[in-house]
């Protein structure tokens, strides 16, 4: 429930941190040819060039104006312009890009020191570094927020891959300040980086990429020498079972687990915070977890726990991560032998590209933690299925934020040289449908609904680009499990935006068509489990995930209920 008010706060966040200053004018001056490059510049594009610095500030144009993401595009030396229709009219009509974000993919630059602001240096509280001295004044005088973004990094040393030369660097959302000691009292004393031309050295020229890529500058060929995938067998597994997520802690069992029958499903899942269970190290309270292990068991029905929330003595009272990965290795051991055989799989953390849910959006940290996680379930039951914890389908580039999906999937693959895929044994993924139907997606076939349509993130269909990141790392053997899934309905004030387009009619109808997609065209579909069952019978009304409950406060049926129970079992 946290992850859905997180990630509409994220897009909130990223949009107010990227929109500029309203422009003076927009006079039409005509298009303009640059001969030192070949390439012409639309109008649109020329005025927000000769209004905000021209040649020092972008540099000339590297590409045409052409159709990348959606939006027409250009790039230029030091950034890419983008035209956004929807906005036409606003100050928000011309956006630059966030190249500054998207070239430091990977890196990860330590919080700077909070201060008191003055005249010469500003902290700035969103991305938590500072900025001062020349830089500062380079910022201020020449666009600020508007064109550069803020801070992502501190100031930092880097070599220069032109020169060989050392250089004091500071990053930005969309550029890279650069400070030259050789050019002290000229205007050149700082100057910008060329991340538009970096840019498309790295990730290629617009349109080169498939239009069903996952992300940019996505290849499906793997690198040179990169290890073949372990042999083994496709996971044996229900196709396309359905399961439902459950609350039961302190809740009524028999009432929650009669529901689950009567729809007919097969599986549950029920999330835990690892530091409720461990709140002192080695000390288990297994209590009202066994008491929901018990009833789940004694009904024939089977149990994915998805573990969360690491204890304050695991991270230092951090939050997040735990400090060493093998403290979760530790519990998950426990845990696995305490419930042998009668809970069948452990979902490791959620959606932990999500700043909100791991403090850290390093895929390198996280990988760490799923391999001492597997080892430790299967350390205390070998029989247990080990399911990564399910992304969250975003589009954003941002270490404070979140990482986009299918390329913080690719960086795991990529972990070690392929290691990490002897450390899972499902795949999980959390493609939402926001309101949008289900065989639907952007760009190719995008739904008509009046928001959330203009990214893959949004769509259903997510998985598939996350299957193609699994396929191409040879992983088509293992199989998909969907942890989360689901559409919402009946909008209420200061609820979920995405559910006002989307009746209880249409909530069923677009799950039902889920499934049956899933069962015709993804045979490598295992358990889908939709969220939620019963959220909306005890908490408020007014609240996210009851708009996603299948059952109404009072425990009547919802139509999306009714439609899963008569729905064909597998």
């Amino acid at each position: 429930m946290l992850r859905r008010c997180a990630t509409l706060l994220l897009l909130i966040a990223v949009l107010v941190s990227v929109a500029p200053a309203a422009p003076t004018s927009h006079a039409q001056t005509g298009d303009r040819y640059f001969p030192e490059t070949g390439f012409t510049v639309p109008a649109r594009f020329m005025d927000y060039w000769n209004a905000r610095g021209g040649l020092p500030i972008f540099g000339y144009p590297t590409t045409a104006a052409q159709q990348e993401g959606g939006y027409l595009v250009q790039y230029f030396e030091r950034n890419r312009f983008e035209y956004h229709p929807e906005n036409a009219g606003s100050p928000y009509e011309i956006l630059l890009g966030l190249l500054g974000n998207k070239l430091t993919i990977g890196r990860f630059f330590p919080a700077g020191s909070a201060f008191a602001n003055t005249a010469e240096r500003v902290y700035f509280a969103p991305t938590q570094h500072g900025l001062g001295g020349s830089f500062y004044r380079y910022w201020r005088d020449h666009g600020g927020l508007t064109l550069f973004g803020f801070p992502i990094s501190e100031e930092i040393q880097e070599t220069s891959a032109t020169d060989g030369k050392t250089y004091t660097v500071q990053y930005f959302e969309r550029n890279r300040f650069e400070y030259h000691p050789e050019n002290v009292g000229s205007p050149y004393e700082v100057l910008l980086g060329l991340l538009g031309r970096d840019y498309l050295a790295k990730y290629g020229q617009p349109g080169a990429a498939p239009a069903n890529a996952p992300f940019p500058g996505w290849s499906a060929t793997l690198p040179a020498g990169f290890p073949a995938a372990p042999n083994g067998p496709f996971l044996t597994g229900p196709h396309a079972g359905v399961g439902l997520i459950v609350h039961m802690y302190y809740q009524d069992h028999k009432r929650i687990l009669d529901a689950v029958q009567d729809v007919g499903a097969s599986w549950v899942k029920q999330q835990i915070q690892w530091g409720d269970i461990e709140g002192t190290p080695g000390a288990y309270a297994w209590a009202e977890l066994d008491s929901i292990v018990a009833d789940t068991h004694a009904r024939g029905l089977k149990l994915l726990i998805s573990v969360v929330k690491a204890p304050a003595w695991a991270t230092g009272g951090a939050g997040g991560y735990p400090t060493d990965p093998a403290t979760l290795g530790s519990f998950l051991r426990a845990l696995a032998a305490h419930y042998q055989g009668r809970v069948q799989a452990y979902e490791i953390w959620n959606e932990q590209n999500l700043i909100g849910e791991s403090h850290d959006v390093n895929p390198a940290h996280y990988a760490e933690l799923l391999k001492a996680g597997y080892l430790g379930v299967k350390a205390g039951d070998p029989q247990a299925v080990v399911v990564s914890g399910a992304l969250t389908p975003t589009g954003i580039y941002d270490q404070n934020l979140a990482m986009e999906d299918t390329w913080y999937l690719d960086q795991l693959y990529s972990w070690h040289n392929g290691e990490l895929r002897n450390y899972y044994d499902v795949l999980g993924s959390h493609p939402y449908g926001y309101n949008n139907p289900p065989d639907t997606m952007w760009p190719a076939n995008p739904s008509s609904a009046k928001a959330f349509t203009d990214h893959g993130q949004f769509y259903y269909r997510r998985v598939e680009q996350q299957r193609q990141v699994m396929e191409k790392y040879g992983e088509g053997r293992k199989q998909v499990w969907l942890t989360e899934f689901g559409w919402c309905s009946d909008f209420r004030p200061d609820g979920y935006n995405e559910c006002a387009e989307t009746t209880g009619d249409q909530q069923a109808a677009y799950t039902v068509r889920a499934i049956t997609r899933a069962r015709e065209q993804y045979p490598y579909m295992g358990v889908m489990f939709l969220w939620n069952l019963n959220f909306s019978t005890f908490q408020e009304w007014y609240t996210g995930p009851a708009h996603f409950s299948i059952l109404n406060g009072d425990w009547t049926p919802r139509p999306v209920y009714t439609a899963l129970k008569a729905l064909p079992k597998p």
